[in-house]
């Protein structure tokens, strides 16, 4: 028996999916967890002016909450450990990327987001915080975590094509070709595991050079299976913008994120036994 439903979010839709509940029991608990989604998408949610994360870029110090900052700290942690390739700090460039205007790169870093207990200052006037490479996978990663607290052993959160599934379902899923968009490039099982894909074909301007990832090298996706979806969504962008050498030696260190990697010449890598998930 299964029970999916589609709700809005993440400004398209997340999808709940259940495994042998009965629907009269699952509707009520998808329910709850849908509005626990949305109070948590109001405290990130990027082009929201009243949102906690806007609040924080404007006010330029604030004392946030316990959710934001936990994804502060693990998205600055990713940030020392790329030396600044990874980094929150640049939502200025984004924004005018996004919108067509001309880039002037930003001389802020992650470095100038200051923390002492719960209270975060943003120590540049160039920075504009945005979360959008973590926030959708804590956000999703909080939905399982409601779930299995109401007592549902097996399901599956997808937010946007980034997927946390739990229990013993194992789902095929399809890693669609970056060059074209009518096509799998490849398809993977998941199995109480999450998978994260960072491209630059979903969103770009004019040109896959102008995607919506800042600081783009050499691959045009990257896909990481992992435990939770924040950590899959963070190393997924993060191994996008990183070199060929240096994600090799972050992959040789972090043996449990394992990664499936296209290059700009269409070359596949695969990285930790990711090979053993794919489908024949």
């Amino acid at each position: 028996m299964e029970v999916s439903i589609k709700k809005p979010l993440f400004g398209k839709e997340v999808e709940f999916v259940i495994w042998d509940v009965d629907r009269e029991i699952a509707l009520p608990v998808i329910e709850r967890a849908y509005e626990e989604a949305l109070r948590l998408s109001r405290i990130f949610n990027f082009y929201d002016p009243t949102s906690e994360v806007s609040m924080l870029n404007k006010k330029r110090a604030l004392a946030v909450s316990p959710e934001l900052l936990q994804v502060l700290k693990l998205a600055i942690d990713m940030a020392r450990q790329t030396k600044g390739q990874y980094d929150i700090s640049l939502g200025r460039l984004f924004t005018q990327r996004k919108s067509g205007e001309k880039e002037i790169i930003p001389s802020c870093s992650y470095e100038d987001i200051l923390i002492k207990g719960h209270e975060v200052t943003l120590a540049h006037p160039d920075i504009l915080i945005d979360l959008g490479s973590i926030a959708k996978g804590y956000i999703v990663d909080k939905i399982v975590e409601y779930l299995k607290e109401e007592g549902i052993i097996s399901g599956l959160v997808n937010g946007r094509g980034d997927i946390r599934a739990f229990g013993d379902h194992e789902e095929i899923l399809g890693i669609q070709h970056p060059r074209d968009k009518e096509k799998l490039i490849a398809r993977l099982r998941l199995k109480d595991a999450a998978v994260a894909t960072s491209g630059d074909y979903n969103q770009y301007q004019k040109t896959f050079n102008t995607s919506h990832l800042i600081n783009a090298k050499e691959s045009i996706s990257v896909t990481v299976i992992a435990s939770t979806l924040v950590i899959a969504d963070l190393y997924a962008t993060a191994l996008f913008v990183m070199g060929h050498n240096e994600r090799e030696k972050m992959l040789s260190k972090e043996q449990k994120i394992k990664a499936f990697i296209i290059d700009k010449e269409l070359h596949v890598h695969h990285y930790n036994t990711f090979e053993e998930s794919l489908v024949p």
